[in-house]
């Protein structure tokens, strides 16, 4: 019940904010393997929202699974892998403490949920009208 108010909650803000709204809100639907969501990511700069934050960060998705990310408080490297039917990503500020998803192709976008827990708040991956992400002269906020 919590989870589907939520799925709701987020596709009234997704069709509020111009974005697509839920494609698909069945827990059946498999996770992308790690080969899908490179065919998915690489060479893309993706903007992040979920419902609670709205845009929060940016991401370039590079080849050999490197990735840049970028928010507010930071521009960092990292790489990403497999685990399971998880994508875990490690980045330069924390080696040892992957953060891990479960993504799933929504046409056109990429939804995601921490660790695989369907009752968290997704993530929603677009593609970023900027270019690609770079650390080059970031401040921080």
């Amino acid at each position: 019940m919590r989870a589907a108010v939520a799925l709701r909650a987020i596709a009234l803000v997704l069709s509020v904010g111009g974005l697509p709204v839920l494609a698909d809100e069945s827990p059946a639907d498999p996770a992308l393997s790690s080969e899908a969501f490179d065919a998915l990511t690489r060479g893309k700069t993706m903007d992040t929202y979920d419902a609670e934050s709205g845009l929060y960060g940016v991401e370039t998705f590079l080849s050999g699974q490197r990735v840049i990310w970028r928010d507010a408080d930071r521009c960092i490297q990292g790489t990403w892998q497999q685990v399971g039917e998880q994508i875990c990503f490690s980045y330069e500020d924390k080696p040892d403490r992957p953060v891990c998803w479960t993504y799933h192709d929504r046409g056109g976008w990429i939804m995601g949920w921490f660790e695989g827990n369907r009752q968290s708040v997704p993530i929603m991956l677009y593609p970023s009208k900027g270019g690609p992400v770079g650390c080059e002269g970031f401040v921080g906020a």
